[in-house]
């Protein structure tokens, strides 16, 4: 058979046959019996695999062709899917040349019918698709990439927000100071330019960090009852004196039908609202700013409000109304110029209402106007009874007068800014610099309510607080952490190290008296979670350790240091008490055999997130007995587990390993006692 083409070629007639065409194709063709035997293959199939016609034809059988993969699946999946749909379409395997290399392929069968004296046979095609392999390997690393330099983006602006955060603390808290002093007009114009300066920089940076969050998924809906005309009124109350400097009325339209109690999230509520109104009072020179809240429907337990914020501002050109929900961008460069702002918040915005499944309508006429406008559906809550906005009453102030609070900060302007609040507060108070320093002083006296920084040097707050925890007090103290850090980010290990609560820095002072007030009347409300951190007497913690320590001497320290650990850390806090000494590693003993249960159950359920959260739990009980081999096994364990292509074998001779250095250490704390061990000491 042959095809002849004529169409007004110069050279003549061109033949081309079938047989060419089989050939010469751009794919491998392979035509096989039932046991597999190949009775054809076509020229291009063999010059990708370099064997010659006659060392195939009759003599190689179809899985042959390829890795082993490729032949289990012809051995026990092929015929069952061929025998019920006819074909088998587009599957993926290596295709084996002479030289045993290998090639990815694209391989579709279709079966051809028994028809005369023709027996049942099958036709195969194989593409060889390495360079879509190339591609889509190189898109994966593209991928992995873009995801690393998000997530390194996202700790960048995490630590640089937390370093201008801490600056912004003391400049806002001293202009908060200022403020309560007698000032003329002048210093009382200049406090206020500080003011809201500060305030404008803490938006552009919570904006920044909400974004980057954002973008890592690292925001959820929180679910909780609030109340939405009091939350109203506050929104009112912080924009009112805004409006005010540009004589522009702040309206606020509450349907009667809207249900005042209900569950969701209302800070991303009051986020998405805060940015509408600051940016319609920043772009509306004469007239009014409304928020209006309707009710749209009940559906069982839950209602549809919808939110409109309407301005009689400037507007927004029709062909701009898409661009100002794209990050930085604004309406054009004069808007930019001449208003300010960095045109985050609709963005930020939008983003926050697609996590409610919602979305921001807009509209706006030039020169008249804007409107945005949003629906929410939230739980209706007929039952709850809303707390009443603190203040300092009598009963408040008897309480702070018999009160003691302990402030612990590295940073002597933090530590000052806070004093002064709880001065003028009447609330007795005493400072430490340090974590060391804050557990000498609560070994003196009681302390009611200790506020604690996070981020110290040598004993960070996680650290402090645990010491805390782990000394016997008759009353244990409130510890609340003072941080740049969003709680959200640290939740976890607040609570893994005792502490009752958490007020982000800088803080508005009326968030810390209410925090103060709620737990200095309600001590009970101080839950500690019961946590597996070693609990050490620290004293000296810090000091130098040498003496023990640089021993080598096993007369003299007997068993204090073996081959996976040592205690000699234990021998020196314990100060020659074997009570203390029995406590310390009894109670690492105990911890130990927790953790090496935990380590099996996140092997087994190969769980990186499980293994991370245990490696940080317990880096307190492996700093104390040394166990340093112990902690880079769980570690390597932890990366081995978070490789993509992760070795089962390899994994399981590492999780071996680490069970092995788990049973060696916790052997050896069984064995010590420690009378023998002090009893050498003397």
């Amino acid at each position: 058979m042959s095809i002849t083409n004529k169409d007004k070629n110069p050279n003549g007639r061109i033949t081309e046959t079938a047989e060419e065409l089989y050939e010469n194709a751009p794919c491998g063709y392979v035509s096989f019996l039932t046991d597999g035997t190949i009775y054809n293959i076509n020229a291009t199939l063999l010059s990708w695999i370099n064997f010659k016609k006659k060392e195939v034809i009759y003599i190689k059988k179809f899985p042959e062709l390829f890795k082993i993969g490729g032949q289990i699946f012809f051995e026990t999946h092929f015929f069952p899917l061929i025998r019920m749909q006819g074909y088998i379409q587009e599957i993926n395997f290596d295709i084996v040349r002479k030289d045993r290399t290998s090639f990815p392929g694209l391989l579709n069968v279709n079966e051809i019918p028994a028809k005369g004296e023709n027996p049942l046979t099958y036709r195969a095609t194989i593409f060889d698709i390495t360079d879509r392999k190339k591609y889509e390997k190189e898109l994966i690393a593209a991928k992995k990439k873009a995801e690393e330099d998000s997530h390194a983006k996202a700790e960048f602006l995490s630590t640089i927000s937390h370093e201008i955060r801490t600056p912004l603390h003391a400049i806002l808290g001293i202009g908060n100071l200022l403020n309560k002093t007698h000032l003329n007009e002048d210093q009382k114009e200049y406090a206020r330019i500080l003011l809201l300066s500060s305030e404008n920089l803490l938006g552009l940076v919570n904006n920044l960090l909400d974004l980057s969050k954002i973008e890592a998924q690292k925001v959820k809906l929180e679910k909780r009852p609030f109340n939405l005309k009091n939350m109203v009124k506050m929104m009112q109350q912080t924009f009112k004196v805004k409006a005010a400097e540009k004589n522009i009325d702040l309206l606020v339209k509450l349907d009667k039908n809207v249900h005042q109690e209900v569950l969701g999230d209302p800070v991303k509520l009051s986020q998405i609202l805060t940015n509408l109104i600051g940016n319609a009072i920043k772009f509306t020179k004469y007239g009014s700013v409304t928020l209006s809240i309707e009710h749209v429907e009940t559906s069982k337990n839950k209602c549809l409000l919808s939110f409109k914020v309407r301005d009689t501002g400037i507007g927004i050109p029709k062909d701009k109304l898409e661009a100002i929900f794209q990050e930085f961008s604004q309406a054009s460069y004069d808007v930019s110029m001449e208003y300010g702002g960095t045109g985050l918040g609709l963005t930020i915005s939008q983003k926050l209402l697609q996590l409610h499944k919602s979305e921001m309508k807009v509209q706006s006429s030039e020169g008249k106007g804007s409107e945005f406008s949003f629906d929410i559906w939230y739980q209706v809550i007929t039952n709850h009874v809303s707390k009443k906005d603190k203040k300092i009453s009598l009963k408040d102030r008897e309480i702070f007068r018999s009160s003691r609070v302990l402030v612990v900060d590295d940073n002597p302007a933090n530590i000052y800014i806070t004093t002064q609040f709880l001065n003028e507060w009447k609330l007795e108070n005493e400072s430490a610099k340090s974590g060391l320093e804050a557990i000498k002083l609560l070994k003196k006296k009681h302390f009611d309510l200790i506020l604690l920084d996070l981020h110290m040097p040598k004993m960070n707050g996680y650290e402090t607080a645990m010491q805390i925890r782990s000394l016997n007090f008759i009353k244990q103290p409130v510890i609340i952490a003072l941080s740049a850090t969003e709680r959200g980010e640290i939740n976890y290990k607040l609570k893994k190290a005792g502490m009752n609560d958490h007020v982000p820095k800088p803080f508005q002072p009326e968030k810390l008296m209410e925090m103060l007030v709620h737990y200095l009347h309600n001590p009970n409300d101080c839950i500690i979670e019961k946590n597996l951190y070693l609990p050490v007497d620290l004293e000296e913690e810090l000091e130098d350790l040498t003496e023990i320590e640089s021993s080598n001497n096993s007369e003299v320290y007997p068993n204090i240091k073996q081959a996976s650990f040592n205690v000699s850390k234990f021998v020196k806090m314990a100060n020659k008490n074997a009570h203390y000494l029995d406590k310390f590693i009894k109670s690492t003993l105990d911890a130990l055999v927790s953790y090496n249960k935990e380590y099996m159950e996140a092997i087994n359920k190969n769980s990186e997130v499980m293994i991370g959260d245990l490696i940080h739990k317990s880096t307190m009980s492996m700093f104390y007995i040394q166990a340093d081999h112990l902690s880079k096994i769980m570690e390597e364990s932890r990366i081995l587990i978070a490789t993509e292509d992760c070795d089962a074998l390899v994994l399981k001779q590492k999780s071996d390993e680490c069970s092995a250095e788990f049973r060696k250490i916790i052997d050896g704390l069984k064995n010590l006692k420690a009378n023998e061990i002090l009893a050498h000491l003397d």
